[in-house]
């Protein structure tokens, strides 16, 4: 047996419009064109995030990585000052993604 959750959902104008709308041209309720709405956005959103491991991503990856062992290996000491820069390395790279994942919105 299958459980639903009663959510209650304030929408304003132009949004309540376009919801209206959706839901007439399909021949649907307001309840099931929201549930349709809101399947469509998860499923986007979960192919966005399978597309952040495209092969165009990997690839940037690779070559990130590739540029860091090449500098490594021409520095004195470079493969341990490598490993004790990765904690900035990553926390200034999340930063950056952040700053990118912003600019979607």
């Amino acid at each position: 047996m299958r459980t639903s959750h009663r959510y209650q959902l304030r929408v304003v104008e132009p949004l309540s419009s376009d919801l209206e709308t959706f839901a007439q041209t399909r021949g649907l309720g307001l309840c099931p064109a929201i549930r349709v709405l809101l399947r469509q956005a998860l499923d986007n959103d979960a192919g966005r995030m399978v597309a952040a491991d495209s092969p165009a991503s990997l690839a940037a990856l690779v070559a990130a990585e590739h540029a860091v062992v090449m500098v490594a290996s021409i520095l004195p000491e470079g493969d341990q000052r490598m490993r004790e820069l990765a904690p900035q390395a990553a926390a200034a790279a999340e930063e950056r993604l952040a700053i990118f994942r912003e600019s979607e919105r």
